[in-house]
């Protein structure tokens, strides 16, 4: 590794100051469409754009990348991008991804090459599901769309498994003792980038060739109606207790295909939103609530899914999530082709969610439909229908009302929460069902936390700096592509018994 040998104090150092803002420019890059000629079918039709991480979406899409560039001379490395994990690091071992050829095709950073590297003093190892990466840590430049951050920490791993690609986590630092660095959103707005830690995420739906990550920015041509902003739950309110984009799910509704509609569950649910979860994962009562509900759907108890007719994708309707009350609150309706998924195994189409009874997850079967914009510094979560109309990118300021609430320039319905309950249906109540098994503790003992594990001692900062003001900052754009399997319960060598297939 290079000779340079910093400690995390040093590193930190380099956010102590104010630095002048980088305006974004729109630049175009040149995106690879990918095929395997196995199990891997990958339709890489993207809106090529610097400054957003334009999704290309698919019917198997079951994670969603975006090139960087890392070094001096920069190098270009393709990451997950992770709502639901809070580390940047690079280079997964390949020979035990449980997908060597997939995760070959994908640059890894030699950090030999690179003249502005930097060696920490302290490594981790962080638990992905049924995957996990041993890392030690280095400070080098890394650009994102348009902007660069110099000395930016992250995880250079040496041994890793079950996992294809490196990772991009935007969740706040998990609590409990891991290891307190600047991460890249911290680093975006200490180097004044952006105004403060806040993005926005738009997967897209099935059938619309892009979505987008914006740092720092909204997209209004991009919803309908307006943003419901939903208080972030306190880690002590939360299934994990760990930091995460914890939000409470007030009820659950089904719109059938001749347009009859009305709530199956209602209640608070407390779960997150995580972009590095294939599909979503709910407690047995509303797993089988939605299920039993849905039109000829059966479950399966060798694979743990509800099996359904792939053509039932075609029809008309949707499953509707709902979040707060009455004019606060919003409903995102998930049609049935973006709640179906299709695999190469049997049964070919499931529905897209699995049994979690610990730590329930909206995952891509769900961010298919909704606008998410992420407020670190006010805790907040903001939602939308998805929509696409165009663009129209607004910067996001600081202060508390650092999101602007402007309404969507989409046509269609905003949303409002259904209070009436299925004919013939009876309505349950969502809980969290009672423990049954040991108490997770403070570190690693949730495999699906994306908790760090210290394996060094590291120097530790006495604490942060305050971060510069981003005064004329403007929003930070991203080219981010869909990755795909024809096989959800397969995908990134993750069982499906586990019914997670990434963090």
């Amino acid at each position: 590794m290079a000779s340079s040998i910093l400690a995390m104090g040093t590193l930190l150092a380099a956010y102590s100051g104010p630095a002048a803002a980088q305006a974004s420019s729109f630049l175009k890059s040149t995106v690879t469409a990918y095929q395997d000629d196995a199990t891997h079918s990958e339709i890489l039709k993207l809106l090529k754009r610097v400054s957003i991480e334009d999704i290309s979406n698919q019917l198997y899409g079951t994670a969603y990348t975006i090139d960087i560039e890392v070094g001096t001379p920069p190098q270009t490395v393709t990451v997950l991008v992770d709502t639901g994990s809070s580390n940047l690091w690079l280079n997964p071992t390949c020979e035990t991804s449980g997908q060597q050829k997939y995760c070959e095709r994908f640059p890894q950073f030699n950090y030999n090459d690179s003249s502005s590297i930097a060696d920490t003093t302290f490594g981790q190892l962080l638990s992905y599901g049924k995957g996990n990466a041993s890392v030690e840590y280095v400070g080098d430049n890394v650009k994102i769309g348009s902007a660069k951050i110099t000395d930016q920490i992250f995880g250079i791993n040496f041994q890793s498994y079950s996992i294809p690609l490196g990772i991009l986590g935007l969740s706040p630092i998990l609590t409990a003792d891991s290891i307190q660095y600047s991460l890249v959103l911290d680093s975006m707005v200490s180097q004044g980038l952006i105004s403060s830690r806040a993005f926005s995420l738009d997967l897209r739906s099935v059938d619309s060739p892009n979505g987008s990550l914006i740092f720092g920015g909204v997209d209004t041509g991009k919803y309908t109606g307006s943003l419901a902003k939903l208080p972030i739950l306190d880690p002590a309110d939360s299934p994990s207790g760990y930091d995460r984009y914890w939000i409470n799910l007030t009820s659950v509704g089904l719109t059938f295909p001749n347009g009859t509609s009305g709530l199956l569950l209602s209640g608070d649910l407390p779960v997150f939103l995580d972009s590095g979860g294939t599909l979503s994962r709910f407690p047995n009562e509303t797993f089988f609530g939605i299920g039993d509900a849905f039109p000829a759907a059966v479950y399966n108890k060798s694979s743990g899914y509800y099996a359904v007719d792939c053509d039932a994708a075609n029809q008309k309707g949707s499953v509707d999530f709902g979040f707060g009350e009455d004019e606060n609150g919003r409903i995102i309706s998930i049609l049935y082709k973006d709640f179906i998924w299709h695999t190469s195994t049997n049964p070919p189409c499931i529905l897209g969610m699995a049994i979690d009874n610990d730590e329930p997850v909206l995952g891509d079967s769900f961010l298919r439909a909704a606008y998410v914009v992420y407020d670190q510094d006010n805790e907040n979560l903001h939602l939308a229908q998805a929509e696409d109309c165009g663009e129209h990118i607004i910067p996001i300021g600081s202060g508390v009302d650092a999101v602007p609430s402007s309404t969507g320039l989409c046509s269609g319905p905003a949303g409002t929460v259904a209070r009436t309950s299925l004919t013939g249906i009876a309505k349950s109540t969502m809980h969290m069902p009672t423990a049954t098994s040991a108490s997770r503790g403070r570190m690693s003992a949730s495999m699906e936390t994306g908790t760090a594990v210290m394996t060094g001692t590291p120097t530790k900062p006495s604490g942060e700096t305050a971060s510069a003001t981003a005064t004329d900052s403007t929003p930070v754009q991203v080219n981010v592509m869909a990755r795909g399997t024809s096989n959800p319960m397969a995908a990134f060598g993750l069982a499906a018994a586990a019914a997670v297939f990434l963090v």
